[in-house]
């Protein structure tokens, strides 16, 4: 025939015969890649050489619109159904009440080694695995969000059915899959028993690292909200604790693990848990952020959407429909959107704390579009759509708690500084001149009834005056806030210092001190004095008069009576004063 239709034809003819032959054999091709035309796939050879066998381009799929047609009613219609090959990105959105059937062939040709089929993704509503026994019957194994996790085939993360073991011959596998409302796409592999086990130890592993750093983290954050009085690490606490619970349930965790006998909560703890996971996390941002000192707006928007995502979440539990899981959907990354609205505002405050709390929040805003996505349609299951909230999470929690370590610290240091003012003087931070005075005569006390003594340093700033008049009262606070500073560098732990008067500071030795400790005392605030320092006008110093004295005085009079005593050293630091090349007068020793 064929040389008939080149016989007698120019060379033109020909050419153009050749190309109507090639566009023959191209459409040719086409209609045999149309679904229900599509050349059978190659049997899996499970012979051992590999350890794991994806079934992509190895499977062939079929949607029953009606969900009606049983194992035995599809295999004996199998030839004249429109089967097309599974690919590796196969991804489609399953009508309520239809089903998804994927049939491929196998041969166990090493009947020592156990194979297994496992979908790898969790959250599928149900799905059943069959195969025809020795005797003709059928094996059926089930697994899903339907049904108890205990009462799967295989308790497991995943769904995971045992392949027929035994036989050289090939045998056909049928897998109904149910799954409403969110699409489905999910890699069918064949594994080693000891493959997988050793896939499951390893993922088991990682995912008690973050979870153990997860409830390590609450536990921290409650006891700090215990103790500071900080509802922030409580917000924290709450929002780290249903993240958990959400990633537990969207990764299989927690249904073999938490709940495995319930299977309407297995079903419907992803739904509930992920919207309560934005919720939460909505109303941490808002409450550390405190967006209504940015925007009035933004605050009552903030404060807005968390209740209407909780009536949509409500909704959906209760009518669950493709509508309402859309919607809640949409509004859970309205959610997103306000954290990084309230985020970016807060970053241009320049609080350094917030920035570690925008940088913790910034990888799971990033990882949340991904399951968004998902649920659209927009990209299949994979690995980064199932396990990049746990790496997000993962890096989150410690920078959150570290912002709000330092939100605290920063706070209660404010805090701290205001409850100090009752016993510190508030220009140079020493002990005020109440407290001080009972120091001074708690230290008497115990001097007279050990035998022992104490000193007692009285310092005048010589040249305060000359620093008011020539250089203002800031420079003269200034010199005080320095000799304060000075003071607290030559006092030991158990010394206090304070400030008696306008420009007389006092320091109390604890005893048992010796005259020569005293005097040393009073040398080296001398000399800290006359170095220049970079916080005083040029070429200005710090000049003092010291009057030191041992505690207590033998002077009957004086006795225990601390203001004597003090008046005693200001009346010796006022003769002092008139002697201009003495620094340091010694008083009883």
């Amino acid at each position: 025939m064929f040389d008939a239709f080149w016989k007698g034809a120019t060379p033109a003819n020909r050419r153009a015969r050749g190309l109507a032959a090639r566009l023959a054999l191209f459409v040719f091709s086409l209609f045999l890649s149309i679904p229900g035309m599509a050349a059978d796939v190659p049997t899996v050879v499970l012979d051992g050489t590999q350890a794991s066998v994806p079934l992509a381009q190895r499977s062939l799929y079929w949607v029953d619109t009606t969900g009606q047609l049983s194992v035995s009613d599809l295999e004996a219609r199998a030839p004249a159904l429109p089967f097309a090959v599974r690919d590796a990105n196969h991804r489609l959105s399953l009508p309520e009440g239809s089903a998804l059937w994927v049939r491929f062939d196998a041969q166990v040709r090493d009947d020592r080694v156990r194979w297994e089929l496992e979908l790898a993704r969790s959250g599928t509503d149900r799905i059943s695995l069959y195969h025809r026994l020795a005797d003709g019957s059928w094996k059926v194994q089930q697994a899903g969000d339907r049904i108890a996790v205990r009462d799967w085939a295989f308790p497991d993360r995943y769904p995971v059915f045992s392949l027929e073991t035994g036989t050289d011959a090939v045998v056909a596998y049928w897998v109904r899959i149910e799954h409403a409302r969110v699409p489905f796409s999910g890699l069918l592999q064949i594994h080693k028993h000891t493959t997988l086990r050793e896939l499951r130890i390893h993922q088991q592993f990682l995912l008690g690292a973050y979870f153990g750093m997860a409830l390590l983290l609450t536990a921290t954050a409650v006891a700090n909200a215990l103790v500071f009085r900080d509802t922030s690490f409580a917000a924290y606490a709450l929002y780290i604790t249903v993240l958990g619970l959400a990633l537990a349930a969207s990764l299989g965790v927690a249904g073999q693990f938490l709940w495995p006998g319930s299977a309407r909560w297995n079903g419907l703890a992803e739904f509930i848990l992920m919207p309560m996971t934005a919720v939460c996390g909505l109303l941490f941002v808002r409450h550390v952020v405190q967006p209504r000192r940015i925007g009035r707006w933004l605050d009552r928007t903030a404060l807005g959407t968390p209740i209407l995502l909780t009536a949509l979440t409500l909704w959906d539990v209760v009518s669950p429909t493709p509508a309402s899981l859309q919607a809640v959907t949409a509004v859970a990354t309205l959610t997103m959107a306000l954290v990084y609205a309230m985020l970016w505002a807060a970053w241009r405050t320049g609080d350094r704390w917030v920035r570690w709390i925008a940088l913790g929040m910034l990888p799971m805003l990033l990882a949340g579009a991904l399951p968004v996505m998902r649920n659209f349609g927009l990209i299949s299951s994979g690995f980064l759509s199932q396990y990049s909230m746990v790496i997000a999470a993962a890096i989150e929690a410690p920078l959150l708690i570290y912002g709000l370590l330092q939100r605290s610290s920063v706070q209660h240091e404010a805090q701290a500084r205001a409850r100090a003012l009752a016993m510190t003087e508030p220009l140079t931070g020493l002990t005020n001149r109440h407290n001080f005075m009972l120091r001074l005569h708690e230290s008497l006390v115990r001097a007279q009834r050990y035998q022992q003594h104490a000193a007692l340093l009285l310092i005048s700033l010589d040249n305060h005056a000359w620093f008011a008049e020539t250089h203002g009262r800031e420079e003269a606070d200034r010199a005080l806030v320095i000799t304060g500073s000075l003071l607290r560098t030559v006092a030991r732990d158990v010394d206090s210092a304070s400030r008696v008067d306008d420009s007389t500071l006092a320091l109390l030795m604890e005893g048992p001190v010796r005259d020569v400790q005293a005097l040393a005392a009073a040398t080296s605030i001398v000399a800290g004095g006359l170095r220049p320092s970079l916080q005083l006008p040029v070429g200005a110093t710090l000049k003092f008069k010291i009057v030191v004295a041992l505690l207590p005085d033998v002077s009957p009079e004086l006795q225990q009576d601390a203001q004597a005593h003090l008046d005693w050293l200001r009346q010796a630091l006022d003769a002092l004063r008139k002697t201009p090349r003495k620094a340091i007068l010694k008083m009883n020793f």
